[in-house]
């Protein structure tokens, strides 16, 4: 094995963007790669054509296909909570923990002051202290701290007024120091817990979890290695490597891949609120590792097995429910489940083995020398802990208790900062009816969205978007409340509504009332105008009336359908105060079956 540092200096070139070119742009790595591919490759031969007896099989040796035969029925269980329930009859549990990965929102790294950018070209933003050159020492971002402290403090966690930096060694090709500096001793907190909504899903069953979490620490994000399978090399891609990381460790009290989905969710949400962390977990900001295990209600913990670096909840359903119908196939089969390393393949919607656990690794963990004990002053904790925003919970709960919003509504809109901005901005223009702008925002809006695909931004966050302007649309609060007002007003119908809202996030700078003057769009009431239009109706519903009219009374509903109908297909109809056309319908009828 080639020493890192020696093929740092060995491939030195000249700068070209980085502050070493393309020396750090294109690492190659034969014999490292060469070294897993082949383990990997014996591991898959001896998987494939495994003949041990059943008592010495484990759970990759003639690993059953998880078809849908082989995958039972999860169930609720008022007594034991979720219970999973095999095709051969027999009641497991699992048991599921999970380790969330976010990276900082900060300016620049953790102990550097390289920019903390996404989606730059390879290699351009690394520090000295980030690739490793001798001599190089941390400097402790102050943003990364204050992060750390305000996550603990949302999460309900004990913060520890000091706590301490520590080396965790080992060798990866995308750490070139050889070690991570993290928090194993004393993190930065510990023991708080984090409730969230879990929603329906196979089990039909809606509701509240709790899970403890064990501690936040605070540590460094390691580089991007970037496997080149046509060439045979591994690149190292260090931007990442270096940024400001909050490891939060959830104790083993999920049951379920849902509700593991819905904790990051709601994480992701938190921590977004609290500006700690980015939370897209398609950009790599957030992460989650999901340990896993199985056993019959009331037995201790089984062998777990570890999936990392699950990057979107669906996969983080997907792999964890995967993972445990595998492991109950696998032991009802007379299999050991290995205590083992996994990942997620998206495409075939399998957890494969990475590296066993069996033999634990030696990290070498040892004080970090560079950094002395971090020490935080009660009056910081108090001032953040006063200064918290509000949460999503807390969001959602005042949409439905101070607004009457629906509590579906209320989560798609907390679930969208921008659009619960945009809310709140219409609530100071004092909108006629709260939930009609709610409706406008998560139907109107929301299928604007999905048909052009385009991303909503609130109107005074454009600016700081890191979207592009080809892919953002936003609508300024008033002219939103304006057009709901017209509709709450009867001014206008859902149709000219529908058209002025797609109107302005078209980017049309005409005010809503020139909208409603140039295009026709509001509603007429005249009377007399509509009266004749109901008696054309009529007249041409002739047949029908006379139904209506002989029909017992719990029938003559189901007979004004059809005359409502004709009334709709009407071109007039677009135009016309369908309220008042209904009540002067209604009298209409009413005098005729009076007369008869």
């Amino acid at each position: 094995m080639v020493c890192i540092k020696c093929m740092r200096l060995l491939h030195r070139l000249p700068d070209s963007g980085g502050i070493f070119g393309p020396a750090l742009q294109r690492y190659t790595w034969r014999q490292l790669s060469s070294t897993v591919a082949v383990k990997n490759q014996t591991a898959v031969a001896d998987h494939l054509s495994s003949t041990v007896a059943v008592n010495n099989k484990t759970a990759d040796e003639g690993q059953p296909n998880l078809s849908k035969d082989l995958v039972g029925r999860t169930i609720w269980d008022p007594k034991n909570g979720i219970i999973r329930i095999s095709k051969s009859g027999q009641r497991w549990e699992s048991v599921i923990g999970v380790e969330v990965h976010a990276q900082i929102k900060s300016n620049s790294k953790l102990f550097s002051t390289a920019p903390n950018e996404f989606n730059q070209p390879v290699n351009s933003k690394v520090a000295f202290f980030d690739a490793a050159i001798p001599g190089t020492l941390p400097v402790l971002n102050s943003r990364c701290v204050l992060a750390g402290v305000r996550t603990s403090l949302a999460l309900n966690a004990n913060v520890n007024l000091v706590s301490f930096f520590d080396r965790k060694h080992y060798f990866y090709a995308d750490l070139p120091s050889g070690y991570q500096i993290t928090q194993q001793r004393k993190p930065i907190s510990q023991n708080g817990s984090f409730t969230f909504d879990v929603m329906k899903s196979d089990i039909k069953k809606e509701y509240v979890k709790t899970s403890h979490l064990v501690q936040i620490q605070i540590e460094q994000d390691s580089g991007k290695s970037l496997h080149d399978d046509i060439d045979g090399q591994c690149l190292v891609d260090l931007n990442r490597c270096g940024i400001g990381l909050l490891e939060l460790v959830f104790a083993p009290d999920l049951r379920y891949g849902p509700e593991a989905a819905a904790l990051a969710k709601e994480l992701a949400l938190v921590l977004h609120t609290l500006q700690a962390c980015g939370g897209r977990m398609d950009r790599g900001e957030l992460r989650v590792d999901a340990n896993i295990s199985v056993r019959q209600p009331g037995q201790e913990f089984g062998t777990r097995t570890e999936v990392k670096n699950l990057n979107s909840l669906r996969s983080v359903t997907d792999a964890i429910e995967f993972e445990v119908w595998r492991q109950i196939a696998a032991l009802e089969d007379g299999q050991i489940i290995e205590n083992e390393t996994r990942s997620y393949n998206v495409e075939t919607g399998e957890t494969v083995s990475m590296r066993d656990k069996e033999r634990k690794q030696d990290y070498r963990f040892m004080p970090e020398p560079n950094l002395p004990p971090l020490v935080l002053d009660p009056a910081l904790i108090n001032t953040e802990k006063e200064n918290l925003p509000k949460l999503p919970a807390e969001k959602r709960s005042e949409l439905h208790q101070k607004y009457g919003i629906n509590k579906d509504i209320c989560r798609t809109i907390v679930d969208n900062p921008h659009y619960f901005t945009l809310f709140m901005e219409c609530v100071e223009y004092k909108p006629l009816d709260f939930k009609s702008v709610a409706n406008i925002m998560v139907l109107i809006i929301q299928e604007y969205l999905l048909e052009y695909e385009k991303i909503f931004v609130s109107e005074h966050d454009i600016k700081s978007s890191d979207h592009s302007v080809d892919e953002i649309v936003t609508i300024s609060a008033k002219d939103l409340v304006e057009a709901s007002n017209l509709r709450m007003e009867r001014l206008i119908n859902h149709t000219a509504l529908r058209i002025l809202i797609r109107s302005k996030l078209d980017g049309d700078t005409r005010t809503i009332i020139e909208l409603v003057d140039e295009k026709d769009l509001r509603l007429i009431v005249d009377r007399k105008y509509i009266q004749e239009f109901v008696d054309d109706i009529l007249k041409s519903q002739s047949s029908q009336v006379d139904k209506y009219l002989t029909a017992k009374p719990k029938r003559k509903a189901r007979q004004l359908v059809p005359i409502r109908l004709a009334a709709n297909e009407d071109p007039r109809a677009e135009n016309v105060d369908m309220v008042i056309f209904n009540d002067i319908l209604m009298q209409k009828l009413d005098s005729i079956s009076k007369k008869d």
